[in-house]
């Protein structure tokens, strides 16, 4: 509780309920073992703030930008990779509560339990000191790093394809090689990523990973112009 209390006061944050933030710190293996509430109805909560205040930031600084070049944009800062970054930034790591197993396998260091923390987190923020609060945090870690609506920040594609499908659907994608062409020590990969049995881009590369990485964000160009 003392490290959550740190946290807390370098976000300049005061906690009127801390029984909240320890909660928001629970992951449900430790919930399970302990038989405490976990932190997953909180992590549903920050989620939507979370998705509505990037989305007003994106709509408000950049006002002749389309819908769809607003929701990749939204897509590359609010996505598992993402907001694990936010979340070991500001060091919300140290503080998740963890089952015994899941903590031996390394917890701490998952990507998508450090994004499902930092959602729950900006969920208690929420309820205990509204939804200023959570801009005031945002203003601090997230909105600096949103300036050119064309830089990189991630460069993992197929998780921001993954993430922007999912907003949409609750089917996922699937990648499929097309073709491999040249002699073994130099061949050229052809990958589709395909949607509900729908192909929504192609990529080429020296690896199937790279070919997979080009289809997804060949899959982004496309969406993005709809």
């Amino acid at each position: 509780m003392i490290d959550i209390k740190k946290i807390l006061d370098k976000l300049e944050i005061e906690a009127n309920d801390i029984d909240l933030y320890i909660t928001a710190f629970t992951h449900q293996s430790y919930a399970n073992e302990h038989k405490v509430q976990s932190n997953e109805r909180l992590e549903y909560l920050g989620d939507a703030v979370l998705d509505f205040l990037i989305a007003e930031y994106l709509y408000k600084t950049f006002p002749d930008l389309p819908e769809g070049k607003l929701t990749r944009i939204r897509a590359k800062y609010v996505c598992a990779s993402a907001n694990s970054r936010y979340a070991t930034q500001i060091g919300l790591d140290k503080c998740l509560l963890l089952g015994k197993g899941e903590a031996e396998q390394g917890g701490k260091q998952k990507p998508s339990l450090l994004g499902d923390l930092f959602e729950a987190f900006l969920g208690a923020v929420y309820l205990d000191s509204g939804i200023d609060a959570i801009k005031k945090i945002l203003s601090k870690i997230v909105f600096p790093q949103i300036g050119d609506p064309d830089n990189d920040f991630f460069v993992d594609h197929k998780s921001h394809l993954q993430e922007y499908i999912q907003a949409e659907s609750r089917q996922g994608v699937e990648y499929v090689l097309i073709k491999e062409t040249g002699p073994a020590h130099d061949k050229t990969f052809t990958v589709s990523v395909f949607h509900d049995r729908i192909r929504l881009g192609t990529g080429v590369g020296k690896s199937k990973k790279e070919a997979e990485q080009q289809a997804a964000q060949d899959a982004l160009d496309k969406l993005a112009v709809k």
